[in-house]
């Protein structure tokens, strides 16, 4: 084969935890599916859920039109340093995701939390202050 005819691609394999917004995604079959609007996990843990994408770029807010969807994150293949995201499903599978719902943030109050603990914990929940010193 002629040296001009071979493509070599060098992409580094890396962590779910440096995705970012606005990657590219692309389908299992080379076609592009979208952005990254917003990667699903806990970092702490180390645990990847998946990627809400959407096909507009921009940033903490979406249009109904174009809502984000889901994929799990075992359809999720590869993942490059270039900024693209590749899906173990098809272009077709991909506009079958569902809608991306985020779930309502949770609240942790300790079982044995006096009421009077509770009713601080909820006002600061409310406000987003702080109040524990």
């Amino acid at each position: 084969m002629p040296p001009e005819a071979a493509t070599i691609w060098l992409v580094t394999a890396v962590s779910w935890k440096m995705i970012e917004h606005g990657w590219s995604v692309r389908s299992s079959d080379g076609e592009d599916v979208g952005v990254v609007f917003l990667v699903v996990g806990d970092e702490n843990e180390d645990i990847f859920d998946g990627l809400a994408i959407t096909h507009h770029t921009g940033f903490a807010v979406h249009n109904y039109a174009d809502r984000p969807h889901y994929a799990e994150a075992s359809q999720v293949g590869a993942i490059d340093d270039s900024g693209e995201v590749t899906l173990t499903i098809t272009a077709e599978e991909a506009r079958s995701l569902p809608v991306h719902d985020p779930p309502p943030s949770g609240e942790i109050v300790p079982e044995d939390a006096s009421l009077l603990d509770r009713m601080r914990t909820g006002i600061e929940h409310l406000t987003g202050e702080d109040h524990t010193n």
